[in-house]
């Protein structure tokens, strides 16, 4: 994700941009946050069975904990990338996740999301 968001040119950063200036532009970025949660949620999915985090634990929310930190310094602070945000970041997640932070007992690991689609359960 650091490089993704640091790469020249930055094509990432120029699309977040462009999504509030576009309707197609804001179209292509939820399509594009859509099928990289769905691609992720597998690594959540396995630490769920390995026993990890809690079997209810909500993806989406685990994986924008875990990548918060990224946007929130390159892109809104613009600090330069530090080597070892990307693993603090993914490791102070994973930590909360074990605790049960994006747990919901008994319910629904997702919320539905603004386009109306329902989540998976991982357990």
């Amino acid at each position: 994700m650091q490089t993704a968001l640091t790469a020249q040119p930055p094509i990432t950063t120029a699309l977040i941009a462009a999504s509030f200036r576009s309707d197609e532009a804001a179209r292509a970025l939820q399509r594009f946050w859509e099928d990289r949660y769905a691609r992720c949620e597998i690594v959540v999915q396995r630490a769920a069975r390995r026993g990890d985090i809690p079997a209810r634990t909500n993806a989406r929310q685990l994986l924008i904990a875990a990548t918060a930190p990224l946007y929130h310094q390159l892109i809104l602070l613009r600090t330069p990338p530090d080597p070892r945000l990307p693993d603090h970041a993914a490791r102070s997640a994973a930590l909360a996740a074990s605790a049960g932070a994006f747990s919901n007992p008994g319910g629904f690991p997702f919320a539905p999301s603004a386009g109306g689609a329902n989540g998976t359960r991982l357990s």
